[in-house]
């Protein structure tokens, strides 16, 4: 996992167990700690906070404490870049 910044906004890129890239808000909905700074576990990522797990591929909460969903962005590759969208 690798945090990077995309239009101001943190993102915690994932390199996932199915071999897919991935993009989550970086930023944990429970306490607003860095999603990055914890682990993966299969298609989850953990918070280091209180243990918050969200799905990679879709941001819903895989795991308690947190109750709201992460965002997640669309990941494209091309040749060997990365691409992360924010969109607007």
């Amino acid at each position: 996992m690798k945090r990077v910044e995309v239009d101001g906004e943190p993102i915690c890129l994932i390199h996932a167990q199915d071999d897919n890239f991935y993009a989550i808000g970086d930023t944990c909905t429970h306490e607003e700690y860095s999603l990055c700074e914890g682990e993966l576990w299969e298609m989850s990522v953990e918070c280091p906070r209180h243990g918050s797990r969200f799905d990679v591929r879709t941001g819903q909460v895989t795991g308690l404490p947190a109750v709201i969903p992460a965002k997640t962005y669309p990941v494209t590759i091309q040749n060997e870049d990365v691409y992360v969208e924010v969109g607007d």
